[in-house]
């Protein structure tokens, strides 16, 4: 910059004298930013403390370097009139070029350390979103042989009576149901309408061994058909209350599905009336994976309770209208 004492004060030497060398140490000193700046990206590697001390370095460098050009440019190659080489000078500018150029490396590591801070948390947010994927996907894939397995085991049964025809209708049954399921987002959200018809479709299989043991009842209000749920993510519960509900009675099973909100959240519950505290207890896989799922998709605001009740058994999940 031209210094405003040029203007001034008249003691200086005039403009014509003066503009061409303050242009001239203007560009030595944006030249030596530039190359400053090169060392400091080329150093991205290192800790954010090492690149520091090079930059403190290469100021003091830089500071020493202006100094020493301007000097010799102005009192010993093209001296000013009434002016001398003065050491005492020379270390007055240097301090104040020091100054100037610590100001600028400090201001330039800081956005540095703004931009590789943002760079760092947009990549741990992919990461994380990566990693919540996996974990989503893991866990709705955990279901396909835990499923597959119950309802074969429940056509097994069939044919093992006998019921050849019923066994062949369930096993149609399930083809269209795994036809419908599998193609879903592993990772994605259906609506909750949806998800109870999935579960009204499974049911049909399932009533295609037990008949008229089984009966369901369904309380979904119009206002919370649309909200998002994990897909499949009932589908543990419905297994859970058919294998064990059914071993605790000879009576008809009645399972009961129903959606409400409480607290601003939406609350599901699925109730059967299959024994109680009476009922054999399970591997507890199925209950895992929906409690696990929840918070994977809701993260804390997910959350899940099962455990018997008077006559019978009762999960409830309850999460936000939107996930995490």
């Amino acid at each position: 910059m031209l210094s405003v004492r040029a203007i001034v004060i008249d003691r200086l030497p005039s403009f014509a004298i003066m503009g061409p060398r303050r242009i001239f140490t203007a560009l030595l000193g944006a030249s030596l930013c530039y190359v400053m700046a090169r060392i400091l990206a080329a150093l991205s590697g290192r800790s954010f403390q090492e690149r520091v001390v090079w930059g403190v370095t290469g100021a003091l460098l830089m500071a020493v370097t202006l100094t020493g050009v301007t000097m010799t440019l102005n009192r010993i190659l093209l001296p000013l009139p009434g002016t001398h080489f003065s050491l005492a000078e020379s270390s007055q500018w240097a301090i104040v070029w020091l100054g100037y150029l610590l100001a600028w490396t400090g201001t330039y590591l800081a956005l540095i350390y703004h931009w590789e801070s943002e760079d760092n948390y947009r990549r741990a947010t992919v990461l994380a979103e990566v990693t919540r994927d996996a974990q989503r996907a893991a866990l709705r894939y955990q279901l396909n042989p835990h499923f597959l397995f119950n309802t074969l085991n429940s056509a097994a049964s069939l044919a093992g009576e006998g019921r050849n025809r019923e066994a062949e209708a369930m096993l149609i049954s399930l083809a269209t149901f795994l036809r419908a399921t599998l193609t879903l987002d592993p990772t994605g959200m259906i609506p909750l309408g949806e998800e109870i018809a999935l579960q009204r479709r499974y049911l049909d299989i399932e009533q295609t061994r037990f008949g008229d043991r089984l009966n369901v009842v369904v309380d979904l209000p119009e206002d919370l058909a649309a909200t998002p749920v994990p897909a499949l993510l009932l589908q543990p519960l419905i297994e859970n209350a058919i294998r064990h509900g059914l071993a605790c009675t000879e009576a008809p099973l009645t399972i009961s599905l129903a959606a409400g909100t409480e607290a601003g959240l939406v609350v599901l519950t699925v109730d059967d009336d299959g024994g109680g505290a009476a009922r054999p207890g399970g591997t507890g896989v199925g209950l895992a994976n929906v409690a696990a799922r929840l918070r994977a998709h809701f993260g804390a605001a997910g959350r899940f309770a099962a455990g018997p009740v008077a006559g019978g058994f009762r999960a409830t999940l309850s999460f936000p209208r939107e996930p995490a």
